[in-house]
């Protein structure tokens, strides 16, 4: 059985800001990709509802296992960034976190 974790964080930018956000979080994933190494997927994409016209950021993170997913949220580059989420008042909704197992499909790397 694999101990990786993988999940699914949704977060929701106020109106104006997706850009900001991700702005940020490529500078976290610049860290992430050159300081943890346990951290084997850290994807950003960017969805749009066609009938509110609403974006929320929608991250794909995997994690070799528990530790690798501690080191991420414990990071410096982390909390720098919840940090300025805050101070920069980015956020319209707490961010959603969706742990999932894979139950079948396939992935091409």
């Amino acid at each position: 059985m694999s101990s990786q974790i993988n999940l699914i964080a949704i977060i929701s930018p106020k109106a104006g800001k997706v850009e900001r956000v991700v702005e940020l979080l490529n500078g976290v994933s610049q860290y992430v990709h050159k300081n943890e190494p346990g951290t084997t997927r850290y994807q950003i994409n960017v969805e749009t509802n066609k009938k509110s016209g609403v974006e929320e950021v929608i991250m794909f993170e995997s994690y070799k296992d528990k530790a690798a997913l501690g080191t991420h949220g414990s990071s410096d580059a982390f909390k720098a960034f919840q940090k300025i989420l805050k101070d920069e008042a980015l956020i319209g909704a707490p961010m959603q976190l969706k742990f999932v197992k894979e139950a079948g499909g396939f992935a091409r790397l």
